[in-house]
């Protein structure tokens, strides 16, 4: 897999016209969940050499963050969830390249950030060979290099003890594990809705947010109600 995204695309010209620099920003992405990464890169064209505008080091600046990293971002599509967020700093007319590093700081997701004076001798060499798949720390490994099939694994093995005795508890009572099941699976839908709501308030901070809100704030009510139906009947 191969994307590419132009984030921002100019010139920059001096007193009569003349153009002396060039700029071209792109997100990109390259391989699968387990081996690829995305790329925002940063890259400046000087036209005139005789016209110093921006220190060399500055040319070209770039942030690589491995997909096995994204684990947590509430998007499979990475390309998308990172274009999306480029856009807003750019129309907020922010620094592109430092707030994403911000936003991964303070997500606690791992990058690294390099210029075209980060190139070791034996780059090209390196650049041939393909991250070295991680070893799962859990029971079960990836079968397909697949993120939502990966995660599924891991959270059967995270929780394998509270599925055991759920099964138990299936094995003796049909109605009892019906009933329980009701009653987590209701609970988490509410709470999710209402996370839905605070989030909504938290980022956007206006009356209008609250309105568009409502239906999920009822619909986590609902399933409060619906949970508490079924634990009712187990008391």
């Amino acid at each position: 897999m191969s994307n590419s995204i132009t984030i921002d695309e100019g010139e920059q010209k001096i007193k009569g016209g003349k153009t002396v620099i060039k700029r071209l920003f792109t997100l990109s992405e390259e391989g699968d969940y387990e081996t690829g990464s995305i790329k925002y890169h940063e890259l400046f064209y000087d036209i005139d050499k005789s016209i110093s505008v921006l220190g060399e080091e500055e040319n070209e600046k770039w942030i690589i963050i491995n997909k096995r990293d994204l684990k947590d971002i509430p998007s499979t599509d990475f390309l998308a969830y990172f274009h999306t967020l480029l856009k807003d700093y750019k129309k907020k007319e922010l620094d592109v390249l430092e707030e994403l590093k911000k936003y991964l700081k303070k997500v606690n997701i791992k990058f690294e950030e390099g210029d075209w004076q980060s190139f070791p001798d034996n780059y090209k060499e390196k650049k041939s060979k393909p991250l070295a798949k991680p070893k799962t720390k859990g029971s079960f490994e990836p079968i397909f290099a697949s993120r939502p099939l990966s995660k599924l694994f891991n959270l059967i093995d995270q929780y394998k003890i509270i599925l055991i005795i759920y099964a138990i508890i299936l094995i003796v009572s049909f109605e009892l594990s019906l009933l329980i099941f009701g009653f987590v699976i209701f609970s988490l839908l509410g709470l999710g809705c209402l996370f839905l709501v605070f989030e909504s308030i938290r980022e956007n901070k206006t009356f209008k947010s609250f309105i568009v809100s409502i239906p999920y704030l009822v619909i986590g009510l609902g399933c409060f109600y619906l949970a508490y139906g079924a634990i009712s009947e187990l008391i």
